[in-house]
């Protein structure tokens, strides 16, 4: 992908990334937009950790993404449901016989996909806390990813790797089992010392480590549907699913909106249930971590925005306000594509 820095245009948005990495007490951030497919702006600060002789951040350092991730794991579910191995329709009790059936209910694959089921998961049980199509709730991208391994064999990680990260040739993208150099430690508040989060690499678990630049290509491949450097990696209507609105006809209107565990700008949305900015287009589409990474796609500038952090509880111990700054980060890429 050419590469155009451009300084000029996001002033505001960088200082403002290099401000709210200081108060979170993050160690390392790095900034990477793209418009029109070409790198147009790209910014490194900081460093893997706070000790001494920590790498410095660049454009192979790999953040842990925490929630990002979710997107990878619809995507993956986007795939299946394209290959006919899966429906949206499908009920969670079709997939997964581990639970109370009656409990579960008409409960589908895509309640799960806009977060409102109603359902509370523990172990091998399964409790109501509220009617379905009423309200939204926490993200299950372990249930999901379970739901496309019984139907199809395969993991999260196994159908992007074939699908996805091999053929756009991503080496700065996966789930980490193992250190190595390029990866950037999580700040933890609470301990006061770096950690690195490994596990399986299943696709389902809270390690998933990517790059800046990839992360930005990730987006991308959403925004182009499918599409990269001229070649079709896999068909738009795919896309199309995972990037639209799902939410069940019945869920309040003023409730965010959602496709493939995208959230995604619409009008109607209560300001105080969004993590998208007010000054974002009508179906434009966020996505952020814990560690404050986040991947934002605004169609109408073609253009897709990134920003990477490493502290991992600044709200806990800070007082950080996520929504607050994810909201205001989104406005003030706005407010500089509007000056290109």
């Amino acid at each position: 992908m050419e590469l155009l820095i451009n300084k000029d245009f996001f002033n505001d948005v960088t200082s403002y990334v290099e401000t709210i990495k200081e108060e979170m007490h993050a160690s390392g951030s790095a900034l990477v937009i793209i418009k029109d497919n070409k790198i147009i702006h790209e910014w490194y600060a900081g460093t893997h950790h706070f000790e001494n002789g920590a790498k410095k951040v660049d454009d192979t350092s790999r953040f842990n993404v925490y929630s990002v991730r979710v997107t990878f794991v619809g995507l993956a579910l986007a795939i299946a449901i394209h290959e006919g191995l899966l429906s949206l329709d499908d009920r969670v009790s079709d997939h997964l016989n581990e639970y109370d059936v009656d409990i579960l209910g008409n409960t589908t694959i895509k309640h799960l996909l806009t977060r409102c089921t109603g359902l509370k998961f523990e172990k091998n049980t399964v409790s109501r806390v509220f009617d379905p199509e009423t309200s939204i709730e926490g993200k299950k991208p372990d249930l999901l990813a379970k739901i496309l391994y019984n139907a199809t064999g395969k993991t999260v990680n196994e159908v992007l790797t074939k699908k996805v990260i091999k053929p756009l040739n991503l080496t700065n993208t996966g789930w980490v089992t193992e250190g190595n150099d390029n990866l950037v430690c999580d700040i933890n508040l609470s301990t006061g010392y770096p950690t690195l989060r490994m596990g399986s690499n299943k696709g389902d678990d809270r390690n998933l480590y990517v790059s800046a630049r990839e992360l930005a290509l990730w987006g991308n491949l959403h925004l182009n549907k499918g599409s990269h450097e001229g070649e079709q990696i896999l068909p738009r209507n795919i896309f199309d699913l995972a990037t639209s609105i799902q939410n069940p006809d019945s869920l309040p209107k003023q409730l965010p909106k959602f496709g493939f565990l995208w959230w995604i700008k619409d009008s109607e949305v209560n300001v105080n249930y969004n993590e998208l900015g007010s000054d974002l287009p009508d179906g434009s589409y966020q996505i952020l971590g814990a560690s404050g990474c986040s991947c934002t796609v605004i169609p109408r500038f073609n253009m897709v925005a990134v920003r990477m952090y490493n502290c991992i509880d600044a709200y806990e111990n800070l007082g950080f306000d996520y929504i607050k700054d994810i909201q205001r980060f989104g406005n003030l890429i706005v407010q500089s594509a509007n000056n290109l």
